[in-house]
């Protein structure tokens, strides 16, 4: 497998992975979240290497180059505008899926940051960037 397939294979078995336990309702919206977040960053990784420039290593560098390369991009209809407003959302919480947030209030658990119902959108506009850009690509 070429480091593009891979990185395509990463981003369908977490994004299908979210879809299984929405599906089943299972109330693990944290781990859904995170999913998500790692089948985008994933997609973003395919993306880049099929543009032919390299996967930067750290997780807020590999989204950030995926939205600046996007940006001039001309292989899908999906606006550069929307994968950037999902890499602030995903970049935002992806610490938030995964521990526990001091707040004023006290801590705040990772089952705390997302509903199952915003779980079930992002994984709705995540899956829908995957297939486009695999398709497209």
């Amino acid at each position: 497998m070429t480091e593009k397939e891979i990185y395509i294979e990463i981003a369908e078995r977490f994004i299908y992975s979210c879809g299984e336990n929405l599906d089943k309702a299972i109330d693990i919206q944290e781990f859904i979240g995170f999913g998500t977040y790692h089948a985008f960053e994933s997609i973003g990784g395919a993306f880049n290497t099929h543009i032919g420039q390299p996967v930067p290593k750290g997780h807020e560098k590999k989204i950030n180059t995926f939205v600046l390369n996007y940006r001039r991009q001309t292989i899908t209809r999906i606006p550069p505008e929307r994968i950037a407003a999902l890499a602030i959302i995903l970049n935002a919480m992806r610490n938030k899926f995964l521990y526990p947030e001091d707040t004023p209030l006290g801590f705040k658990a990772p089952k705390q940051q997302i509903s199952l119902a915003n779980a079930r959108d992002l994984t709705s506009r995540v899956n829908g960037v995957i297939r486009a850009l695999k398709a497209a690509m």
